[in-house]
């Protein structure tokens, strides 16, 4: 029991205190504190004349310190005599002295006794009770404050780390009661205050989990790996580690106490919604038709798929490697074909670019996002940064018997995160490089190509020219093979067109590609050996004029693939009079099409073809020809993103060059599989355009880029982007292109909840675009700081932010920008408890956009409204808004801001007594969502669990 309310008179959980007749002791010398605490920490045990005067003085003390401990000690005896009562008394015994205590007067015991019964307590309140009564004695957040005597630190440490694993045990039964969204705050203040305490992480990751906040307990995680590893140069617990694959995972375990199973069936529970069947994804390119040779790289394949099945099955990691046009892609695409019905889980392929002459290699995340797309993994589950997407990735695939086809990579750190954690799959890599790395500590297994050994080489030919040819022409095949170097990316080509000439001998051909290698003397392309050298010369000379002139053109294209439309604005002509000369390369083995309708160059072949541009066409002709490309995709790009939301932004776009061809979309799905296609060639136009100083191209394609990139959450890819633009027209001091960029910036930052870096960008932003005269742009800006206010939890700012907007719209006339900007202001109205103005403001946006046909933007304002009338209590008329929001949203076929709406009208529902009503809303939502694979289905399960019985 607690004596006086403070937690007993004598003190030691904070300031050091003795308080007799109501009032605290005060002592003449400070060293009289010190004895006082360190008796009270032994209260009840002898503690020696020795340990007090070590403890008090350290291995110095003076020769007076036995006679100063006798002087303090008889002072602290007759001031607690004078107390109003027994409250302690300091025992003289020969070896020291014993303070003791009344029961329930040092606080420090009652500490000890409430923690106790905590433990024994049967329920987690009662023990939430005691508990927060243990703690509440605390003082302050240093124990033993004033005391400086040498065993001070010690005690101190000692105490925190008793109140420590107190403060872990309550936040471990506000958990077990479902407080959890209670103890957010708290859990955040105290990892902030101890950041590497990994056990505080992981109760914080888990209210943040339940509390529907999956992106923030991830971004626990990383911060707290962060912390250790540049703190202690340590990485996180298996704990940690665990909880992060749980969460990725949508674990049902970690679901608040009370949640009922999937065999949960009591009267008035909710029966979950079963959640879609996994994405099986079939991303493998086309087989290579007539493959041959390889019989001693397939056969050691084959016992590594066969490994990769065993029992208990384990993930194989093998890495082809050998030099360039060795044909280490032919020989993975062609094994993963025979052995992808062993894997029925599906097969994933990225091109990882790590060789490609003119394009970046594929970062790492970019490469990632592409991969959990193809597992249909929901845009808004991908959390920010790379760690946390590849523990997504691992974490979706494992268990799964999967083929992973990483292609062309560059180094180890590019592949390491695209590695599976386990489960029985196959990865196989193809690289120039040898990737030791991996080898040694990933325990992947190397499989070497060199150039093809004699049989396979003729087996290759016979393949595509017949065995009977080969075989009644064994001495020019030989020769042949050996012109080619035996490399099958060369021994192809040269096949390719002997096949299309049956009547030419063999020895003419390889006579001819022998004069070509003689005739080439010094004009050799970097890379590319001189016999190689001579069967792609030999092949390129075979072609039409037409061919040739688009081969060369290719060269210079920056993506790693491309479409008819771009090919023939590269070659500016019609895309049906270039279509016979792709097929016409695709023949003759200079190109693949890999896909139907997409094209690509082997990288050998690209540098090839850019060097014959370089020597063969003057330079204005290329740069013509890249301008062309450029406009195709800035205007293809942007005819696309008005067509998904026709009222983005208004750009004045450059010219369509002469030429150029670009896409044309029949409705938004077209639209929208366009940018899939070509989303990494859009990201690669926009580098080539900032690295040639086509600064406008560059920061207009971004611009135009940002719709695709921000609705399918590829934000990462949306920052870089925009900083290559912003670079770009920072070098050639282009200010609308700055000022765009910044604002690109600011909302890309924004979608990351990078908010200190999303205010940099839409303040200089908001700079530039004044300095322009541009109220518009000021005013799209205001809208995106109201955003980042708003995301930061400063509802006010936020709410200035978006007048200022209002302000500036209304002044240039731009009634879109004027609808949204009313819309922003009533929600946050209705946050702040101003729903009268929130109404009104809702009405105006509601009617705005109405008159405008915009049906997005009318959706949102009838959410606005909606949620404005059910938060003043109105809830009839709130229905009425949200029922038209989803009539306006299913025109629009927007499932995931139906869902929000629907969630919406299931709150209304609930608050008018209707639970019914309420569990359908939010049934059919959730629904929805697990559909989407998102992440705010489990709040609606929540919602669901909570309701009482129906």
């Amino acid at each position: 029991m607690i004596a006086d309310g403070h937690g007993g008179d004598f003190r030691v959980l904070g300031p050091v205190e003795v308080v007799a007749s109501g009032r605290p002791l005060r002592f003449a010398r400070r060293q009289q504190l010190d004895l006082v605490a360190l008796l009270m920490l032994h209260t009840g045990r002898l503690v020696t004349m020795d340990e007090i005067v070590e403890a008090m003085w350290g291995g110095a003390p003076p020769r007076t310190a036995t006679v100063q401990v006798q002087n303090m000690v008889s002072t602290l005896r007759a001031a607690l005599r004078d107390g109003d009562g027994p409250l302690a008394a300091v025992d003289r015994q020969p070896a020291g002295y014993t303070l003791h205590i009344a029961h329930g007067r040092l606080d420090l015991a009652v500490f000890t006794h409430l923690v106790g019964q905590a433990r024994a307590a049967r329920a987690p309140a009662e023990a939430v009770r005691l508990l927060r009564a243990a703690l509440g004695l605390w003082r302050g957040p240093q124990p033993l404050a004033g005391v400086r005597a040498p065993y001070a630190a010690a005690a101190r440490a000692h105490l925190g780390e008793r109140r420590d694993r107190v403060l872990e045990q309550l936040f471990d039964a506000e958990l077990d009661c479902g407080n959890h969204a209670l103890i957010v705050p708290e859990l955040t203040a105290a990892v902030a205050a101890d950041p590497v305490r990994q056990r505080l992480v992981a109760q914080l990751m888990l209210a943040l989990y339940r509390s529907g906040r999956v992106t923030d307990a991830l971004g626990a995680y990383r911060t707290a790996r962060q912390a250790l590893s540049e703190g202690y140069g340590l990485d996180v617990g298996s704990e940690l580690r665990d909880l992060e694959r749980r969460i990725l995972l949508g674990d049902r375990a970690l679901d608040p106490p009370g949640d009922p199973g999937p065999a949960a069936g009591g009267q008035g529970t909710p029966p979950r919604t079963a959640r879609p069947a996994a994405v099986v994804p079939a991303q493998l390119p086309l087989d290579v038709r007539g493959f041959a040779g390889r019989g001693a790289e397939l056969a050691r394949l084959e016992t590594l798929a066969g490994a990769a099945g065993a029992t208990p099955p384990t993930t194989v990691v093998t890495v082809l490697m050998g030099t360039a046009g060795v044909g280490k892609t032919a020989l993975a695409v062609h094994f993963a074909h025979r052995v992808a019905a062993r894997f029925p889980d599906g097969q994933l392929y990225v091109n990882l670019r790590g060789f490609h002459p003119a394009a970046r290699p594929v970062e790492p995340g970019e490469a990632l996002r592409g991969l959990l797309d193809g597992l249909g993994v929901a845009p808004d589950r991908v959390p920010p940064g790379l760690d946390a997407q590849a523990g997504l990735y691992r974490s979706v695939i494992a268990g799964r018997r999967m083929l992973v086809l990483l292609d062309n990579a560059f180094d180890a750190e590019q592949v390491r995160p695209l590695l599976p954690g386990g489960g029985g799959g196959l990865v196989l890599i193809t690289s120039r490089d040898q990737l030791l790395d991996l080898v040694a500590l990933e325990g992947a297994h190397p499989v070497t190509l060199d150039v093809l050994p004699d049989d396979e080489a003729r087996e290759l030919l016979a393949g595509r020219l017949g065995p009977e040819r080969v075989a009644a022409q064994a001495q020019a095949a030989a020769q042949i093979a050996a012109r080619c170097a035996r490399l099958p990316l060369a021994l192809a080509m040269v096949a390719a067109r002997a096949a299309v000439q049956p009547g030419l001998p063999l020895d003419v051909l390889a006579a001819e590609l022998s004069a070509t290698r003689q005739g080439l003397g010094a004009a050799r392309v970097d890379g590319i050996t001189a016999d190689v050298h001579a069967a792609f010369s030999w092949s390129y000379r075979s072609l039409t004029p037409s061919a040739a002139a688009l081969f060369r053109l290719l060269g210079l294209h920056p993506g790693q693939d491309l479409g008819p439309g771009a090919a023939a604005s590269l070659a500016g002509a019609p895309p049906a009079e270039v279509r016979p000369a792709l097929a016409e390369l695709v023949r003759a083995h200079l190109i693949t099409e890999h896909t139907p309708d997409r094209f690509s160059l082997h990288d050998l072949l690209r540098t090839y073809a850019a060097e014959l541009a370089r020597r063969t066409d003057p330079g204005s002709g290329r740069q013509a020809a890249l301008r062309r490309v450029l406009a195709y995709y800035l205007h293809s790009a942007y005819t696309a993103a008005v067509l998904i939301y026709p009222h983005r932004y208004k750009l004045s776009l450059l010219p369509v060059e002469p030429g150029a061809s670009p896409a044309r979309f029949a409705d938004t799905g077209t639209a929208s599989a366009w940018f899939a296609r070509e989303h990494a060639a859009l990201l690669a136009a926009t580098s080539a355009a900032a690295d040639t100083d086509l600064a406008e191209y560059a920061w207009q394609l971004a611009s135009a880029l940002s719709t695709f990139l921000d609705r399918g959450g590829h934000w990462h890819d949306w920052v870089a982007t925009q900083r290559t633009a912003l670079a770009a027209a920072e070098r050639v001091a282009d200010r609308v292109g700055q000022a765009h960029a910044h604002g690109g910036l600011g909302l890309a930052y924004n979608r990351l909840k990078r908010y200190p870096l999303a205010h940099t960008h839409l303040r200089r932003a908001d700079d530039l675009f004044g300095e322009l005269a541009d109220p518009v742009g000021q005013a799209y800006t205001n809208l995106r700081m109201s955003l980042v206010h708003e995301g930061q939890g400063d509802r006010h700012a936020a709410l200035l932010a978006a007048r200022r907007a209002l302000d500036r719209f209304g002044s240039a006339g731009h009634l879109i920008g004027r609808g949204q900007a009313l819309n922003s202001i009533g929600w946050l109205h209705a946050q702040l408890g101003q729903y009268g103005d929130a109404v009104e403001y809702c009405e105006q946006a509601v009617e705005v956009h109405r008159d405008l046909a915009d049906q997005e933007g009318l959706a949102n304002a009838l959410d606005s409204l909606g949620f404005a009338h059910h938060s003043r209590g109105d809830h009839g008329q709130a229905m009425v808004h949200y029922r038209e929001a989803l009539v306006v949203l299913r025109g629009l076929a927007d499932p995931y801001y139906e869902t929000i709406t629907l969630a919406h009208l299931g709150d209304a529902h609930h608050a008018a007594g209707d639970d019914r009503a309420a569990a359908d809303a939010w049934r059919h939502a959730l629904a929805m969502l697990d559909e989407l694979g998102h992440p705010d289905a489990q709040d609606l399960r929540d919602r669901l669990a909570r309701l009482p019985a129906a």
